[in-house]
Order: C-alpha cells, then sequence, then structure tokens
C-alpha cells in the first residue's frame, strides 16, 4: 500500500506528529491498553482530513449529512498530511477478508468505549473487565507474523475508512513519512 493518509493531532504536539507511545497505556478502539497492563502502539490514519477531525472528537454532527457538523471549541487542532508505505496490510472493509475473520462492519465499528464504562458499574469481587471485540481483534492482528496494519471501517464516518499501523512491526523498505511545509520530516521506518 503507498498512498497518503491524514491525522488530526492537537497543534500542541505538532512537533512530534507521529508519536505513539501514549497509545501503548490509553485504550483504543483496537487496544486494551492500561498502565497496569501496557499494550502495544498503533498509529491511527484515516483516508481524508474531515474523517480525522471526527475520530479525535473534533467534530460534533454528523459526516454524513443527518446534521450540520461543527467543531469543539477549546482545543485547537491540526491536519496532517501522512505519506504511507507499507507492504502488508490486511483490508477488513472487503468482506471476503471480514468473513474469514468471522466479524462484520458493526462490530468493527461498534460501542467498544462501553465495555469499561459498564464493568465499572460491577462489584469489586467482579474479574478485570472484558476486552472489546476490537480489541481482542488488535490483539490478534498485532501477533500476525508480518503483518504492518490493516485498514478499516472509521467508527465515526461510516463512508470512508481508517488505517491502523503497528508501528513497532514495520518491515524492511515500509515507510511513514510526515513532511512540514519548511521541509522537516519525521518518519518511522522498518
Amino acid at each position: 500500500m503507498t498512498r497518503r493518509w491524514y491525522r488530526a493531532i492537537r497543534t500542541a504536539f505538532l512537533g512530534t506528529p507521529l508519536a505513539v507511545a501514549h497509545t501503548v497505556t490509553i485504550p483504543g478502539r483496537f487496544n486494551y491498553a492500561a498502565t497496569s497492563r501496557p499494550g502495544f502502539p498503533l498509529l491511527y490514519l484515516t483516508e481524508d482530513p474531515v474523517t480525522a477531525l471526527f475520530e479525535v472528537g473534533a467534530m460534533l454532527g454528523s459526516p454524513t449529512g443527518m446534521s450540520t457538523p461543527s467543531p469543539v471549541g477549546g482545543t485547537h487542532w491540526a491536519i496532517i498530511q501522512v505519506d504511507v508505505t507499507l507492504s502488508a496490510v490486511a483490508d477488513l472493509t472487503s468482506a471476503g477478508q471480514r468473513r474469514l475473520i468471522r466479524t462484520t462492519v458493526q462490530e468493527l465499528s461498534g460501542d467498544w468505549r462501553g465495555y469499561r464504562l459498564r464493568w465499572a458499574s460491577r462489584p469489586r469481587s467482579t474479574p478485570a473487565w472484558p476486552e472489546a471485540p476490537t480489541q481482542r481483534l488488535g490483539e490478534a492482528l498485532h501477533r500476525v507474523r508480518g503483518l504492518e496494519g490493516f485498514v478499516t471501517f472509521s467508527a465515526r464516518n461510516p463512508t470512508q475508512r481508517n488505517l491502523v499501523v503497528f508501528p513497532d512491526k514495520l518491515r524492511k523498505g515500509s515507510r511513514i513519512v510526515f513532511t512540514e511545509p519548511s521541509g522537516r520530516r519525521e518518519e518511522l521506518s522498518g
């Protein structure tokens, strides 16, 4: 896969636009991360700038025209363009690939945050909270030898796709590059 993707980041983090260290301890849709149980690094990218803003919660409303989208105030965001070259990517937007791993679009884009929230109200004697299906899938895909990432549907903009990259598994020749207008580059490579 060679193409341009997008990422929305807070302007305070423009100095480290490809940073992923926080994803090891902060849970995400495809990573059951916690300070007490660190996960694996993930880099989330989207195929267009608008979806990038929806993915990070910088836009409210509907990207599909059902309501007028509006920005969330208080935080300043930047959209960066990221050039990606990867050699081993699973495409979960393909019906055949979803059948192969027995999942659905609904499961891929469903409510993963609710798993922890619902579990938090249970008695302390209850075992640790369960992982959301997407988090179990992320772990399983991370264990696939040679797989650098996967394409999935956006949970916030159902007509668009996300690229989820395992930066710690980049192969030789694979790279993720952000180039500032000034010419400064940040690169993750295998």
